[in-house]
């Protein structure tokens, strides 16, 4: 049998898979990697591509710029960008494509790259005639009286954004930009229903180390975490386990909504 390692196998089914564009770029937006995706959807030989600024693909060159630098400072933000825009094919052809955006970070947390995945929207798009139309699924709703979420986060545009929406949808919200501030408020207010934390913060008291104190505080406290990573690159570094309650950015405000209602509705 052929000693294969875990990292060849992940390299050979991105480089061979041929149902969505995966694409690798510098900080600069250089193209680094081009898979068999990316070969069938805009027709450029990893040859002809490698090397080249993904944004000379795009169809309305006097817009990349603005929409590339809103796209990547996005991105950079939330932990994941996504948009539609036309792409030109090596004949000249254009499509239209689902593009996400993802950031790179090595393990000090610096930029290091982008990780692009694009396919051709027309294919996402629903046959209204030929669909059937599938029947309403059955929603219990979460009853939020006197919910109180702690919402953590070390960006303060996302924590205020977290905060808006919380209040918005009828919670009582307090708030706290670190893990020991966090903590500080936990020991001062007893009526704390739901710990709301981002994943990756500074300092020893990031996501799942402040969970842990604080679930040794508050053994009935309800946790959901939230982050713009892979839920299963955070596993692979047991930051967190596989049964945890997680939600990644960016994410709507309905998804919020449903996510934080079916933690507050599980038992205890």
């Amino acid at each position: 049998m052929v000693d294969v390692n875990e990292r060849d196998l992940v390299q050979w089914f991105v480089e061979d898979l041929t149902d969505y564009a995966i694409i690798v770029l510098d900080f600069s937006g250089k193209i680094l990697s081009w898979n068999a995706g990316a070969r069938l959807l805009l027709g450029y030989s990893a040859g002809e591509a490698v090397g080249r600024s993904f944004s000379e693909l795009y169809a309305k060159v006097a817009l990349v710029n603005s929409e590339a630098n809103a796209s990547i400072r996005d991105a950079v933000q939330w932990g994941r960008h996504e948009t539609t825009g036309q792409l030109v094919r090596k004949d000249g052809g254009k499509v239209e494509a689902r593009i996400v955006l993802r950031p790179l970070l090595d393990a000090s947390k610096t930029l290091v790259g982008f990780g692009l995945i694009a396919y051709d929207a027309a294919r996402s798009k629903p046959d209204a005639e030929a669909a059937p139309r599938a029947a309403p699924s059955k929603v219990v709703p979460f009853v939020r009286g006197n919910a109180r979420i702690l919402v953590v986060d070390d960006n303060q545009g996302v924590l205020q954004e977290a905060v808006e929406q919380l209040t918005s949808l009828g919670y009582g919200v307090v708030s706290a930009s670190s893990g020991t501030e966090a903590l500080a408020l936990l020991e001062r207010d007893d009526g704390v229903d739901l710990l709301f934390t981002d994943v990756v913060m500074p300092g020893e008291l990031a996501g799942r180390a402040l969970a842990a104190k604080a679930m040794e505080m508050r053994p009935a406290l309800k946790v959901l975490f939230v982050s713009g990573y892979f839920e299963g690159s955070l596993v692979e570094k047991e930051q967190l386990e596989t049964d945890v309650q997680f939600l990644a950015k960016p994410y709507r405000k309905k998804q919020l909504a449903q996510k934080i209602e079916e933690v507050l509705s599980t038992a205890s």
